[in-house]
C-alpha cells in the first residue's frame, strides 16, 4: 500500500522516528491508526484488542515530556511552553462573583438530607 502525505504530515513522521519515539515510519502511521479507531464509533472490542500495550495517560505525560525535550536538544524547537504563563490573573472578566446566601456547600448537604 502506498500513502500520499502532505510535506507537514511527512515532516511530523520523519521527526517523531528521529526523536526515537518509534523505530520506523511504519510505526507511526500504524499508531496514528490504532488511535483513530479508538475514537471512532463501533467496534470498541477490537479496538481494545488493536491497542493492546497502549499507554494510560498517566503513564503517557512522561514519554510526552521526554519528547517535548527531545524536540528540544534536537533544534525542532525554540523553547517549551511554560504552563504558568498560562495564568491569566489580571483579566477582568474572571474577577469572583459575590454571591448572596449560605455557601453551596451547605446547601448541598442540606439537600441530600
Amino acid at each position: 500500500m502506498t500513502i500520499h502525505l502532505s510535506k507537514d504530515l511527512e515532516q511530523i513522521v520523519r521527526d517523531a522516528v528521529r526523536a526515537g519515539l518509534y523505530a520506523r515510519e511504519d510505526d507511526v502511521i500504524r499508531d496514528a491508526l490504532i488511535r483513530l479507531k479508538q475514537t471512532m464509533p463501533g467496534d470498541t472490542e477490537m479496538a481494545h484488542q488493536d491497542a493492546k500495550g497502549a499507554k494510560s495517560p498517566s503513564e503517557e505525560k512522561p514519554l510526552i515530556d521526554a519528547l517535548n525535550q527531545r524536540l528540544l536538544a534536537a533544534g525542532l524547537v525554540i523553547q517549551l511552553p511554560d504552563p504558568a504563563e498560562d495564568i491569566d490573573d489580571d483579566d477582568p472578566d474572571d474577577q469572583p462573583i459575590e454571591i448572596v446566601g449560605e455557601p453551596l456547600s451547605e446547601t448541598i448537604i442540606r439537600e441530600r438530607r
